[in-house]
């Protein structure tokens, strides 16, 4: 293939879209495809964004980096987009473009490339009034292609924008996640512990409303043995350490920075709770799946619902009611068959739907615009 694949991605954070961009562009990359990567982030180089992430050698990473001293990100977004648009001048390719990001679609403009929006936040999100309506459906117009990850996320995106899209699920290596739930983990809070072990895996941000959780979970260590494990960090962490400190939480809550291997903290844990105001396609829920284990999240308007078959994989409350998640909490029974005939429905609805490689199904959904 002569032409690139310009995947445009500002903004990497240790997060599940993360994790499946890298493993797309990877892919792509091992199969000779042409990739370039541009990101505004400046440290892809360093031994902490590897610990997290890597780039296939024939992957060409192109970032801000060559102004140092300029932490505005959007002064990077605008160098960014003008590399691009250099870029183009050059080599011929298609654009695929993520996290709503407009400057690439302007860029598909105005040098007569096609492009490829791949969507991961519910415009529910971020459609708040007519304007952001008529902008996004302004931009998104443009697309050749507009990808999504769930039935759920093409039915929003015909909704606000009266658009068609195409279902492209995320990768998952199944058998990976397993493999790793394994390795041995010295981690003690759960050892020996005989009460409910929950656990919550994302950044602590304001959309993945941890608070909640904490809540839920202060009312409930006073009816049942529980602990509670939250892996992850973000702005809101000094918050909820608070609130920990102020409802004497410390004995039954830990907090960790979030792990390469979190599967090995899953597989010690009884349950997992999502509390996210609102999703894409969250990867934790699937891996979760993989492992066998009860899911409990917030019925947020896209991608909980379909992983969890509206309940019947699991069990779904109302973004950010406190007292109906402490209320499952107090009366979950782990051994009923209700709960497992659950475990099983998801387990199985991720082995149907997910696989490994997901390079395959790309190129076939874009191969009309190669």
């Amino acid at each position: 293939m002569n032409s690139y694949l310009n995947f445009y991605f500002p903004s990497i954070e240790k997060g599940g879209l993360e994790k499946n961009v890298f493993s797309l562009i990877n892919s792509l990359a091992e199969k000779k495809y042409n990739i370039n990567f541009f990101t505004y982030e400046d440290n892809t180089n360093t031994k902490e964004f590897g610990k997290k992430f890597y780039f296939h050698k024939n992957i060409n990473v192109i970032t801000a980096r060559f102004i140092p001293g300029i932490n505005s990100r959007y002064i990077k977004y605008f160098f960014c987009f003008l590399k691009l648009l250099i870029t183009l001048i050059y080599k011929k390719g298609i654009i695929v473009s993520f996290q709503g990001n407009v400057l690439p679609i302007i860029a598909a403009k105005i040098m007569c490339r096609k492009i490829i929006i791949r969507c991961n936040t519910a415009p529910s999100k971020y459609v708040d009034s007519s304007f952001k309506k008529n902008f996004f459906k302004f931009f998104y117009s443009f697309a050749n292609i507009i990808l999504v990850t769930t039935k759920d996320f093409k039915k929003e995106i015909k909704k606000y924008f009266n658009l068609n899209s195409i279902v492209h699920r995320q990768s998952l290596d199944i058998d990976n996640i397993k493999k790793k739930s394994k390795i041995k983990n010295k981690f003690v809070f759960f050892k020996n512990f005989n009460g409910l072990k929950i656990i919550n895996i994302g950044r602590l941000t304001y959309q993945k409303d941890q608070i909640t959780l904490l809540k839920a979970f202060a009312k409930l260590i006073k009816f049942r043995k529980a602990k509670l494990l939250l892996l992850g960090s973000g702005d809101d962490e000094i918050h909820l350490k608070y609130f920990i400190q102020k409802e004497r939480l410390n004995k039954f809550v830990r907090i960790i920075p979030y792990a390469s291997n979190p599967f090995r903290y899953i597989a010690l844990s009884d349950i997992k709770v999502l509390s996210s105001r609102f999703e894409g396609s969250p990867n934790i829920l699937l891996e979760t799946a993989c492992l066998k284990k009860l899911i409990i999240s917030t019925n947020c308007k896209v991608g909980p619902s379909e992983t969890l078959q509206s309940g019947k994989g699991g069990i779904l409350f109302k973004v950010g009611d406190y007292n109906q998640l402490f209320l499952i909490l107090k009366n979950i029974n782990l051994k009923s068959n209700i709960n497992k005939n659950k475990i099983k429905k998801s387990y199985a609805y991720v082995i149907k739907n997910y696989q490994k490689d997901i390079s395959k199904t790309f190129i076939r959904k874009i191969r009309k615009l190669l």
